[in-house]
Formats: C-alpha cells, sequence, structure tokens
C-alpha cells in the first residue's frame, strides 16, 4: 500500500521543487473492477496518505472516471486532466496503478513515453513503484510494459466472457440491452423480462395507428411535441432532477425525433418479440460498433406482452417500404456528410438535410430539426446545401492559411526550416563550444610547462591558470543555457506538430468531405439572419500557440484580429 516502509511524516527530498498534484482514479464494472479496493474513495485515501508524506507536494485537482472502461481514453474526466497538464495547472500526475490509467498497453505506453514528457509531468503509480522524477527508469523499466499488457489481457479476457454472457441470456429470450423499448419496462419480479408500462402504452399505440394512416415521421413528431407528450429522455431527465412531469410547467429540453419513430415503427419488441445484438464492437476496447448480418440476428419471439397485433405492424412495414421506393434518396456520403457538427445557431438542435424532388426539381437545404417537430419552438434557418458547402470549404481554407502562416511565424523565431535543421544547429554549435574549451585546456597544459620549465613565473602562471578556468566555466554556462533555450524550441515545435499537421494535410483542400470536417471542424452553427459560424477543433492549442508567439515579440496585438479565427463567420 501506499508509504509502505515508510513512517508518516517521514519527508522525501524530491529536489525542492513545487509539485502541483492532480489525483486520477478510475473504476469500470465492465473490467471486474467490484472489490472494495477499486471504489474510486479508497483510491483517492491511498493518494492522499501518500501526498501527506511530502511537503511539497500539493492536490490540486481530483479527476474521476467512474464506470468507464480502461480499454479506451475516450473518458471525459481524463480529457479535463489532460486540458489541465497542457495549461499547466499541474505538473504531477498519481494513480494508484498503471491500469487505472488505462488496460490497452499500446495507448498508456504513448500517453506515458510520448505525451506526459512533452509537458515535463511527473507521474507516480504507487503500487507499480513508477516515479518518473526520483527514477526516471522506472517508467522504461521492462516491467511497466509488461504490467501494461497483463492489465490489457485481464480486460480482454472479462470482455469475452461477458459477451458470451449476453449471447446465452439473449439466445434464452432475455432482455439484456440497457434500455427498455419505449412502452415497456423491467418486471420488477422477473429479472430481464419486459411488461407493458401503462404511462406509455397508449402513446404507441397512438404512433402505431398514425403511421396506418398514412401520417409520416415528421407529422407525428409534431403530433406529440405540439401536444406535450413528453419522450423518454425527457422524462428521464426531469426525474434526475425532481423536475415536474407535468409538459407546461418546465421548458422541454429533449423532444421526440424522426429517428426515434422510425426506429420504434419498425420494432419486433411491439408485437412481442426481442431480437437482440444486432451490432459489434469493431475490435476489443474500441467504441465503434459495425452492424452485424441480419441472419446473425439473435431472434426469439413471445417472449413478453405485445401491444400492437402483428397484422397491424405488417402493414405499417409494407407503407415504410412503399415510401422508400418512392423517394429517390441522395447517397448516405452525402446525407451524412455534416452529421453530428451543423446545428441551428439559436436553439442548438441539429440540422437536417431535406431534398425537394417535386416536379422537374432537384433542390437540396438544410433545415432546423426543432422547426420540423415543433414549428413554433424555432424557425426553419434554411439553407442550401451547395451554398453551405462553400461556406464552409472558404472557411477551411482560411484558417488553413492562418494556421500555415503562424508556423512559419514559429519557425522565424527559431530561424530555422524544420526540427531537423534545428537539430543540426545545435550540434554543430555545441561542437564549436566543445572545441573552445579544449583549446582552453590546452592553454591551461602549455602554462604549466611553461612555469615547470621556469618560462613563466608562478605568479603569472596562477593568474593564466585562473582566467582559463573562469573561461571554461562561462562556456559551460553558455552551453547549459544554450541546451535548455534548444530544449525548449523542440518541445514548442514538437507540442505544435501534431495539431498543425491536420490542417497542413488540407493546404491543397478542393471539396468538403466528411473526413475533412470531423479532423478540423468542431461545429457549424446556421443562424436565422444568415450568418455561418464555423468553430474548428484544437482552439486551446491554437490560442496556446498565439501567447507563446506574442510572448516572444514575434507577433503583436496590432495583428491578433488577424490571428483570431479559431471562429470565422461568413
Amino acid at each position: 500500500m501506499a508509504g509502505r516502509g515508510r513512517k508518516k511524516g517521514e519527508e522525501i527530498s524530491s529536489k525542492s521543487k513545487a509539485w502541483k498534484v492532480g489525483v486520477y482514479g478510475r473504476r469500470s464494472f465492465d473490467d471486474g473492477e467490484t472489490e472494495e479496493s477499486y471504489t474510486i474513495t479508497n483510491q483517492k485515501k491511498m493518494i492522499e496518505y501518500f501526498v501527506s508524506n511530502y511537503s511539497d507536494m500539493k492536490i490540486i485537482d481530483y479527476y474521476s472516471d467512474d464506470g468507464y472502461t480502461g480499454t479506451n481514453f475516450e473518458r471525459p474526466e481524463f480529457k479535463r486532466l489532460l486540458n489541465d497538464i497542457m495549461i499547466g495547472k499541474i505538473n504531477t500526475l498519481i494513480v494508484k496503478d498503471l491500469s487505472r490509467l488505462g488496460r490497452n498497453h499500446r495507448e498508456v505506453g504513448r500517453y506515458l513515453e510520448e505525451v506526459f514528457p512533452l509537458y515535463d509531468l511527473r507521474v507516480i503509480a504507487i503500487n507499480d513503484n513508477v516515479d518518473s522524477y526520483l527514477n526516471p527508469e522506472s517508467i522504461n523499466n521492462i516491467i511497466v510494459p509488461v504490467k501494461n499488457l497483463m492489465n490489457e489481457s485481464y480486460s480482454r479476457d472479462i470482455s469475452k466472457k461477458v459477451s458470451s454472457a449476453y449471447q446465452s441470456m439473449a439466445k434464452r429470450g432475455e432482455f439484456v440491452a440497457g434500455t427498455t423499448p419505449y412502452g415497456y419496462k423491467l418486471d420488477s419480479n422477473i429479472k430481464h423480462h419486459l411488461i407493458i408500462d401503462e404511462t406509455e402504452v397508449e402513446i404507441v399505440r397512438k404512433i402505431f395507428e398514425m403511421a396506418l394512416n398514412g401520417d409520416g415521421r415528421i407529422k407525428i413528431c409534431k403530433y406529440l411535441n405540439n401536444n406535450g407528450i413528453l419522450c423518454r429522455k425527457e422524462i428521464q431527465r426531469r426525474k434526475k432532477w425532481n423536475l415536474s412531469l407535468k409538459p407546461n410547467e418546465e421548458e422541454i429540453k429533449y423532444l421526440w425525433s424522426t429517428s426515434t419513430i422510425g426506429r420504434m415503427l419498425s420494432n419486433e419488441s411491439y408485437i412481442g418479440n426481442l431480437v437482440q445484438l444486432k451490432t459489434k464492437r469493431i475490435t476489443f476496447g474500441s467504441k465503434l460498433t459495425v452492424n452485424v448480418a441480419e441472419e446473425n440476428y439473435i431472434r426469439c419471439e413471445n417472449t413478453h406482452e405485445p401491444i400492437i397485433s402483428k397484422e397491424d405492424f405488417n402493414k405499417v412495414q409494407k407503407i415504410i417500404k412503399s415510401n422508400e421506393k418512392r423517394k429517390s434518396a441522395p447517397k448516405l456520403e452525402n446525407y451524412s456528410k455534416f452529421r453530428g457538427i451543423l446545428k441551428c445557431g439559436d436553439c442548438g438542435r441539429a440540422m437536417t438535410r431535406q431534398e425537394d424532388f417535386r416536379g422537374n426539381r432537384n433542390i437540396s437545404n438544410y433545415v432546423c430539426m426543432t422547426h420540423l417537430q415543433v414549428a413554433s419552438k424555432c424557425s426553419t434557418h434554411k439553407i442550401k446545401s451547395e451554398e453551405l458547402e462553400n461556406i464552409v470549404l472558404e472557411t477551411i481554407q482560411l484558417q488553413v492559411k492562418f494556421i500555415i502562416k503562424l508556423e512559419r511565424s514559429l519557425m522565424k523565431l527559431y530561424f530555422n526550416n524544420n526540427v531537423i535543421d534545428l537539430e543540426n544547429e545545435y550540434n554543430n554549435n555545441i561542437r564549436l563550444f566543445e572545441i573552445k574549451v579544449n583549446n582552453l585546456k590546452n592553454d591551461k597544459m602549455r602554462y604549466y610547462e611553461n612555469w615547470k620549465n621556469n618560462k613563466i613565473p608562478e605568479t603569472e602562471f596562477n593568474k593564466l591558470y585562473s582566467d582559463i578556468d573562469n573561461q571554461i566555466k562561462s562556456i559551460k554556462g553558455e552551453i547549459e543555457s544554450y541546451d535548455i533555450s534548444y530544449r525548449e524550441k523542440i518541445k514548442q515545435i514538437r507540442k505544435n506538430d501534431y495539431w498543425i499537421g491536420h490542417f497542413k494535410r488540407n493546404r491543397r483542400i478542393k471539396k468538403i468531405t466528411k473526413e475533412v470536417l470531423h479532423e478540423l471542424v468542431e461545429n457549424i452553427f446556421v443562424y436565422e439572419n444568415g450568418q455561418v459560424e464555423v468553430t474548428f477543433k484544437y482552439k486551446d492549442e491554437f490560442m496556446n500557440l498565439i501567447k507563446y508567439l506574442e510572448e516572444k515579440g514575434v507577433i503583436n496585438d496590432e495583428k491578433m484580429e488577424d490571428w483570431s479565427v479559431s471562429k470565422a463567420i461568413i
């Protein structure tokens, strides 16, 4: 345990540096971490006890990801931790052991060996005896990658067992998904069995009734939202915060969506069947999933009480297929290009693409989803797809130019074009320093021989000898200062290489693609007055580089208007 073999209050020197500590804890039931020692509270107590033995350590903040797997790093508190490391809020990271950082040995190794050293972060893993400051070799110790591999292997084994258990349960007709279908709830008497939820069942029947009458998903959505019928997500939100379930007493944050209606109308749960495990993870540890072939779905019939008759359900499926045939839908890659990025600037909801094929027209527009679902809540915010793409393309081209200009300013600061030139210059200058020192040492030897041979008096020898020592000391001081300056330059360049590279790769961009958008763009907002706002990724890194170049005098306040393009409004 922490502080093993050391009495409380016994301080250990860490070279009198002030250590601003970030405490990180993580637990995941998916990793089989059910023991009491794995709790976030116990991890904190262990680390607090450890820190109490050091007078130069102070805990600045706690970062806890409770319920998040260690197989990937898509965790909210870990991301906040990374940001605080980058801005210098903390310079020390302490964990109970390396498995708290993660169970993916490649990613853990990358953070330990590449990312954290860029920010001079001290890393301590108490149970693994890792301290990158007091014992730098502990990070590279052979046992560290071996432990990371063992952590990943353990998590992989647990994942296989859990997956196998889900397969068996699904084949027995047990419900294994996280959220029950709307209109159902879990039976309190029989585990993994669905029963009808009387508070929701009539809404399900109304949705199918409207579909049978030929009403589309948009019309069904408008009916539900305009009549104050709360969707499942809105109900859950209100219950969580102890808010009123009466529609008009609280502002509705989550609305019924066409995608939700579409999934409900094709869900066999409503006729008493369970069709499960339709997706699977691409690889172990990945959050990305792929669809399983339909013949590999696990299907069980008559597992619970139906809400809709099979006859009515089949009629709805025929209507859906008939509508799909009548529509000449755009290609999927075009339809989903802005998905997850394009939003209404006023209500914040997603904007959806609509095709108009009436007559001989072939017009494509993006419109506000809120307006489609509840017309009174927001305006259409309509913008032509072609116009939007042109605006976003021009904005990205301008941003890329600004970023490249920034990089040139950074390189100009170092009087070099790239890191290789900088390294060559460093090596040449170090060699010159070494030649100077060697020449001075040779002079010392020559003066010594002259004195021994009575060619110069002792007083003159002592003066010459002292002068040379001072010169050597001065040159060594120059070497040390130059070395620190060089390493700071390299660190600054490498800090920015990874995100600047994303923009440089698109310096010749001529067309908007889904890949480019997801690489560079955080969000696109369309406002009612026709303005389009594009916010880019890597905003913090961008602003940190601006601040650094300002401090070095490369750019000044007069130029800031040109440089500040983390937001671009057309």
